[in-house]
């Protein structure tokens, strides 16, 4: 009776976590909708479930385990890359010449890009660094070496880069460091 007991509850632990999983995930891919509403709608989905303590359990034992067949905390990192990819295009594709209002807007825009970043980053390696060194700092030195990202997020980006990568990931380090002598040299 007890080993059916313990089977239950592993099945029961293992059904929860594909429900809180499940839902990170639609939310997840519900990002990349072709509508701003929607990705707006999902966003805050999105900031709530990443702090979710039962999601966060998950998320952190499958990054933990290494096993790339579950929903981890790079495989949301991927996910919100591709949204930030889409909003930057968007921003991009818009018309040059508008109202200071407007500006105003779409730097604003920018900064919520970069604060959800960070956000993501804290929630993600908040008990111990579990997003992958070379990938965050992949993402970060793109964004930096963009420059028609503008100076807010290219401050934000640098801040992401020193409190949150060179702080957390000593092993990097000397990567990081080569990585970004070769940007400042390039300049």
């Amino acid at each position: 009776m007890t080993q059916t007991r313990n089977i239950s509850v592993v099945w029961i632990d293992n059904l929860n976590m594909s429900l809180d999983l499940h839902d990170l995930l639609v939310c997840c891919r519900q990002l990349e909708n072709d509508r701003a509403a929607e990705r707006r709608k999902q966003v805050e989905k999105f900031k709530h479930l990443i702090r979710d303590p039962e999601t966060v359990k998950h998320l952190d034992r499958n990054s933990d385990s290494k096993q790339g067949k579950y929903l981890n905390w790079d495989a949301v990192f991927r996910f919100l890359q591709k949204y930030i990819q889409k909003e930057t295009e968007c921003l991009r594709s818009a018309k040059p010449n508008v109202s200071a209002a407007t500006q105003a807007s779409r730097q604003k825009k920018i900064q919520e890009i970069s604060s959800l970043v960070k956000y993501f980053i804290k929630c993600a390696n908040k008990r111990a660094p579990r997003l992958k060194c070379q990938e965050l700092l992949n993402y970060v030195m793109d964004i930096v070496k963009d420059s028609s990202n503008g100076t807010t997020s290219g401050a934000d980006y640098s801040n992401i880069l020193l409190k949150d990568i060179l702080s957390n990931f000593w092993p990097c380090i000397v990567h990081c460091i080569s990585s970004l002598l070769k940007i400042l040299i390039e300049f």
